[in-house]
């Protein structure tokens, strides 16, 4: 059975509906604890159920009468395999922590949100200063210069984890401490500093364009779309990088380690890599919209895929990517290159018959903001590392070791 990704919450008429039962089974099922009933909002006091309850239902119906089908589709775009209170997945949104995230990406900074991922509101970490890097990772950074992001971050985050003794403290004000110098660290790495002061995003920002503040009348919109960007970038629930994160929290390894696992996940050219690949397609455009369609269907009859085009979750379309190339369209319209490459993403949208993804609003967001290379999975990086400590930290509080079993298909041994 395949279940269809529809919105969150459901009326009583339609969860029976979907559960083939009458209404006043949904009702029974609430009162033995099968179900959870939580208010509509609505006047006539109705109730709402949420969709992974009424898919739970379902699953255990189908595993009873199909045993092993349903655990073999689980990792895969299939039913949940473990609880978080981190991210909902909508049809036209998500929320973090039940905030809408298209709207927090209009009125709040990055660091902001990594707050709310980590349920640290009150004591906020990012008040204290930044880290200063040793003299050592100095001179390891100098000689990395030019590498990839992720390569830079990879190869100097165990340094730091060694001289950051406290990083192996198991409590929440710590978790939190760890994770703001955590994702400094990578700011710097990414914007090529030893040292800063301001907000993350003025921190890249400062690095990556060639404007002041005082000479550049967009500045203010140009902060505003990278604190979106990184905010959008932030969590997704359990993708690829944020599962194997969490899968290395469950051993109690450190922050550090479960964000090098995450970073190691994240350069694979089916999840972070993607964004780079989008960034350069769109560098590919020539403005001429024959010359643009033939360079599509090319790579198309040449087997490749199209990046940043079609997520397998949201069947109208990312929000993300729709989000970002809103905001882009909003804050550059007299922009001629900007024009082109949004003429460009529409052309492959109609002939693909798809919608772009968060990797297409990235890559648009990095040509509008003429960001060096690397700056588009730096901004992707910097934002998720966000999502896996939070997940890291309810992986911890949670205290199970995540352990999957296998089918085994090979060889029987001899008798």
């Amino acid at each position: 059975m395949a279940f269809s990704f529809k919105k969150p919450f459901l009326s009583a008429d339609e969860a029976a509906s979907a559960l083939g039962v009458e209404v006043q089974t949904i009702y029974a099922y609430v009162s033995r604890g099968l179900l959870h009933s939580e208010s509509g909002g609505n006047k006539d006091r109705s109730k709402r159920y949420r969709r992974e309850d009424i898919e739970q239902l379902l699953l255990r119906r189908e595993e009873r009468s199909q045993p092993g089908k349903t655990a073999k589709a689980a990792l895969s775009l299939g039913q949940p395999v473990l609880e978080s209170s981190i991210t909902l997945l909508g049809e036209n949104s998500l929320f973090y922590r039940g905030k809408d995230v298209l709207e927090l990406s209009e009125n709040e900074s990055f660091e902001d949100i990594a707050c709310l991922l980590w349920e640290a509101e009150e004591i906020n970490p990012f008040e204290s200063d930044w880290p200063i890097l040793s003299e050592e990772c100095n001179k390891i950074l100098k000689l990395l210069e030019g590498r990839p992001i992720l390569d830079v971050s990879r190869i100097l985050l165990p340094f730091l984890e060694y001289e950051d003794a406290k990083a192996f403290r198991k409590d929440p004000k710590t978790f939190r401490k760890t994770s703001s110098s955590i994702i400094r660290y990578l700011t710097l790495f990414s914007a090529g500093k030893t040292e800063s002061e301001g907000k993350i995003s003025e921190t890249l920002l400062s690095s990556w364009n060639p404007f002041r503040k005082k000479e550049d009348p967009n500045y203010l919109s140009k902060l505003k779309l990278l604190e979106a960007a990184l905010i959008l970038s932030a969590d997704h629930e359990l993708n690829v990088s944020s599962f194997t994160a969490r899968c290395v929290a469950s051993s109690e390894a450190s922050l550090y380690q479960v964000v090098l696992a995450g970073l190691a996940a994240l350069s694979g050219p089916k999840h972070g890599l993607l964004t780079e690949k989008a960034i350069l397609l769109l560098s590919q455009t020539s403005g001429n919209k024959k010359k643009d369609k033939q360079l599509l269907e090319e790579k198309l009859r040449g087997g490749e895929n199209i990046p940043g085009f079609g997520h397998p979750l949201y069947k109208k379309g990312d929000p993300r990517g729709r989000k970002l190339i809103q905001m882009v369209e909003r804050f550059f319209p007299d922009d001629g290159d900007v024009q082109l490459y949004l003429q460009f993403l529409k052309q492959t949208e109609e002939l693909l018959e798809d919608y772009p993804t968060i990797d297409a609003g990235l890559a648009l967001v990095s040509k509008a903001l003429k960001l060096p290379k690397g700056a588009g999975i730096g901004i992707f990086a910097i934002g998720r590392t966000a999502g896996w400590l939070a997940h890291a930290m309810e992986q911890y509080h949670s205290g199970n070791l995540i352990r999957p079993r296998a089918k085994y298909i090979g060889n029987l041994p001899q008798e």
